[in-house]
């Protein structure tokens, strides 16, 4: 009996003896490491597992999360920049009597969408500098606060990338500089804040993704080349021409006619502006109505209308721009209306029968050879020739006499046109007080010229454009006036 209970007892202590060591043999898991299963992104989270090294068993599962991984000053992941709108460049500016920023370029931002706030440091952001960000391809949209009044020239041309421009519903701004969207390829839509009354020369130039341009019924005046290479754009036709505008004024801008061969037209009467080329080429149209309203004619618009012999200009008619009439060969007369206040270089260029013309005594701009080979004669009086009216002939100083040295403006001239005196033998000049305007280039050229004197020294802006980016000076030094209208400043019109 004694010898079963041992062999029980025995056989007993060799399965606990087993079960023991088969405890043993399982792994006890003292060796783990972390293994990213799903990778985690800046906006995903991943999936990571503690693995037993020893037996590879899972032990352990759970998400984690990361932030933006940057690369030369971009999120890996989602594009974001590194350094946001924040960082971009200013420099302090006063705009019609009030001091605040001026938006000179992209600093050490590396955003893409690029926000401009209505503050900085507790003053305004008035302005975006000419050129500021120009030849940009990372930026791919731009949103502009409320207190920007002013775009400068070029400030975004050429950036690839940017689709979409937004400006706050309060938007305060009244002036886009010439080009400033010009050759933004990505760029689908465009909507025109109401403080907007011109659209600059060449604006959307090669703007080839171009559809969509929301007017206003503001808007008078368009500029050469605004919409040039802009073939997407979607025009409303009706009645042979083609056409942008608004719900309350559709014709408001009549962007061209698509007969050619029309012997007369007649401009819708809540037509405001005639664009570039309109009726450009219309070698058969004899006479053409143009309503009360219109306010501006743009460049070219009926340029080489050789039958046209007449067209009475409305009272509302503010801008005729460059060569708006060139080679207009059988156009006798004009008299331009009291409202205009420029008219383009070259604008009545090649209009080999005008003989007569009436210019208006508000006259601000005279362009470049706006009467170049046409046969008007102007008035010569002292050496400087001139254009102007029955009541004031001597309103616009045109050229200068081939062999006149000194020149002292006539009292009655209000204008010095654009190129006036290029290329004179001028050594002296004196501007009197009437004078409001000094043209671009006026004495381009003017190599013995050493003295320039005003009867008015104070209150003179200077600018490329007239009123965009505009620069007040001083004019009291005969010689320093004289260094700047034929050197650096000989590109800028000066005016009171």
């Amino acid at each position: 009996m004694k010898n079963t209970l041992k062999i029980v007892a025995i056989a007993a202590l060799l399965l606990v003896c087993c079960a023991a060591l088969a405890a043993c043999g399982k792994c006890k898991h003292k060796n783990v490491e972390w293994v990213v299963t799903v990778e985690a992104t800046c906006s995903v989270a991943g999936t990571k597992a503690q693995t037993c090294v020893d037996c590879g068993e899972v032990v352990k599962t759970e998400q984690y999360e990361t932030d933006h991984q940057y690369q030369v000053g971009y999120c890996l992941f989602c594009g974001k920049a590194k350094y946001g709108s924040e960082y971009l460049q200013y420099g302090e500016i006063t705009l019609g009597g009030v001091t605040g920023y001026e938006l000179v370029g992209v600093g050490n931002s590396t955003a893409t969408d690029l926000v401009i706030p209505a503050l900085k440091n507790g003053k305004p952001v008035l302005s975006v500098a000419e050129g500021a960000f120009a030849g940009n391809k990372n930026i791919t949209s731009v949103s502009f606060g409320p207190n920007v009044v002013q775009i400068g020239n070029h400030a975004f041309a050429d950036c690839p990338a940017l689709a979409t421009v937004t400006f706050h519903e309060k938007s305060e701004l009244q002036l886009l500089g010439i080009s400033a969207f010009a050759g933004c390829t990505a760029l689908t839509a465009f909507v025109f804040p109401v403080g907007v009354e011109a659209i600059p020369a060449a604006l959307f130039e090669g703007c080839t993704s171009l559809e969509e341009v929301v007017l206003h019924d503001g808007i008078f005046s368009l500029g050469e080349g605004a919409f040039s290479d802009c073939a997407a754009i979607a025009y409303a036709e009706r009645g042979g021409a083609k056409y942008l505008g608004t719900a309350q004024t559709p014709h408001l801008l009549l962007a061209g006619l698509t007969d050619k061969t029309v012997t007369s037209f007649e401009v819708p009467a809540d037509t405001r502006i005639i664009g570039a080329e309109a009726f450009s080429g219309c070698t058969a149209l004899a006479t053409v109505t143009l309503p009360e309203g219109v306010r501006s004619l743009g460049a070219y618009a009926f340029a080489g209308c050789t039958s046209l012999s007449s067209v009475t200009l409305p009272a509302s008619l503010q801008k005729i721009e460059a060569y708006a009439f060139a080679e207009c060969t059988v156009l006798s007369e004009l008299s331009v209306p009291a409202a205009t206040a420029t008219i383009g270089e070259r604008a009545f260029y090649k209009c080999t029968s005008l003989t007569a013309i009436s210019l208006p005594n508000g006259i601000e701009t005279l362009g470049a050879l706006a009467f170049y080979d046409a046969a008007i004669t102007p008035l010569s009086h002292e050496g400087g020739l001139y254009l102007g009216n029955a009541e004031n002939p001597y309103l616009v100083l045109i050229g200068v006499e081939a062999d006149a040295v000194s020149l002292t403006v006539h009292e009655d001239t209000r204008v010095i046109a654009d190129s006036a005196l290029s290329g004179a033998s001028l050594a002296s000049l004196h501007v009197g007080a009437g004078v409001v305007t000094l043209g671009a280039r006026a004495l381009d050229g003017c190599t013995a010229l050493t003295a320039v004197t005003f009867a008015v020294t104070e209150g003179w802006q200077r600018a490329a454009t007239r009123g965009v980016g505009a620069v007040s000076v001083t004019v009291s030094d005969a010689a320093a006036n004289a260094a700047a209208l034929t050197g650096l400043y000989k590109y800028d019109c000066w005016y009171r």
